[in-house]
């Protein structure tokens, strides 16, 4: 189950681009422009800053809340799971403080069916299938 934690935790991080949990950085866009691949998530330069461009497999700020706000409002039987909207801070967009058996009711049962609504159709079903 410790795996299947560090599984979600990554997900998660990555889809909502959580500084720290996500493996996206300049250093990885620098290195798909070296390796002249996904020109799309090359970063743009505006003025004396680059910009890195969101992925299709990343929410949007909106999304983030509503993917938050969905989570927090999601309810299980009793003994079932851990309530899951303690976990959740909705002003930051942020999940932290999950229990192995949180992540595994998240991988198994809750994530297929929010990231149907978000992500773009090449990317959902590959997540849903993991």
């Amino acid at each position: 189950m410790h795996i299947e934690k560090n599984i979600c935790d990554s997900i998660l991080g990555t889809l909502m681009n959580i500084d720290g949990k996500t493996k996206e950085s300049a250093k990885a866009r620098l290195d798909l422009e070296a390796m002249r691949i996904k020109k799309e998530l090359h970063l743009v330069k505006k003025g004396e800053k680059f910009i890195i461009p969101p992925a299709l497999f990343t929410f949007s700020n909106e999304e983030k809340k509503k993917f938050c706000h969905w989570l927090k409002s999601v309810k299980f039987p009793d003994g079932y799971a851990s309530n899951i909207s303690r976990c959740m801070n909705i002003s930051e967009s942020n999940i932290s403080g999950l229990k192995s058996h949180d992540c595994h009711v998240l991988l198994q049962q809750l994530i297929p069916i929010a990231v149907r609504g978000y992500l773009d159709t090449n990317v959902a079903p590959t997540l849903i299938e993991l």
